[in-house]
């Protein structure tokens, strides 16, 4: 269910070197978002040191710097700022890069449609948004359990900690022991345990360890757009679609895919990832 939100605040800056490009994204968001514009990199960079922005939406191919290196160097000031990508080319790698290294939230292929430039940008600042309030949250526990660890430090001896060490050394043994399998992988774990970076422990230790890692939090994508990130989609196949999409699982094609909080899927979704996993191979959205 999307979140309750006034998207007037909370910014947006678009970057293109082509001040037509930005014209026709003021023209289609100006009522429903706050717009800030530049036509370059090192402009945006400038308004950004001033401005709060919760969403940066930068074409990728553009003189000087490109959008990921824009945004590369916005995350030194503005780490909590989440980013869309607009691109017309195939940048295989670098998108598979950027949306793992956390650079970019989302790519939407160019040219794009209202509809689904719109959808990314209502998931983006909510995504901002939870950021936000999970830090404000998490700012609170911590003086609260500052409180709690200095009267506990008095009562408790921690020394059983220790033990966990051996636990996480079987957990590291059955990284080495899977790693070099083709073998799809059940992360288990509270959320905060690491399953992340065992995910990476186990790519960084396979043959595939040259290729991309790709993640994708399947709980922070709107259902409406999830086949469609995963998948990719063909040209035509709904409303919106303007161009052809590549999916998550193609992006990360010879490397891995780590498919985070995977039991926040649909039941449909959760079906056609099964023939994914089983069959190792799937269908574009209107393939």
């Amino acid at each position: 269910m999307p979140l309750e939100l006034d998207l007037l605040r909370y910014p947006v800056l678009v970057v293109d070197d082509e001040q037509d490009n930005l014209d026709i994204v003021r023209f289609n968001f100006r009522k429903a978002h706050t717009l800030l514009f530049a036509t370059s990199g090192t402009d945006a960079l400038e308004i950004l040191k001033k401005e709060d922005v919760a969403c940066i939406v930068s074409d990728q191919r553009m003189p000087g710097m490109t959008g990921i290196e824009l945004l590369r160097a916005a995350r030194e000031f503005r780490p909590e700022t989440v980013n869309i990508l607009l691109t017309a080319y195939a940048d295989l790698p670098l998108l598979a890069q950027a949306l793992n290294d956390g650079l970019a939230y989302r790519y939407v292929s160019k040219p794009w449609s209202t509809e689904e430039l719109g959808l990314a940008l209502r998931g983006a600042i909510e995504r901002f948004h939870l950021i936000r309030e999970n830090k404000r949250l998490l700012d609170l526990l911590s003086e609260q359990n500052a409180l709690l660890r200095r009267d506990a430090d008095e009562a408790f001896n921690f020394g059983e900690i220790v033990g966990e060490a051996k636990v996480l050394a079987r957990v590291l043994e059955t990284v080495k022991q899977v790693a070099p399998t083709p073998s799809t992988v059940l992360i288990r774990g509270e959320s905060g345990v690491g399953k992340e970076l065992i995910a990476r422990a186990i790519h960084n230790a396979s043959p595939r360890a040259g290729k991309a890692f790709v993640r994708v939090n399947c709980a922070a994508l709107a259902p409406g757009v999830l086949e469609s990130e995963l998948f990719g989609h063909e040209k035509g196949s709904f409303t919106g679609a303007l161009a052809r999409k590549l999916g998550r699982f193609e992006l990360a094609d010879g490397g891995t895919i780590f498919l985070d909080e995977v039991g926040d899927l649909s039941p449909e979704i959760q079906v056609k990832l099964l023939r994914v996993l089983q069959e190792r191979e799937f269908e574009r959205v209107g393939g």
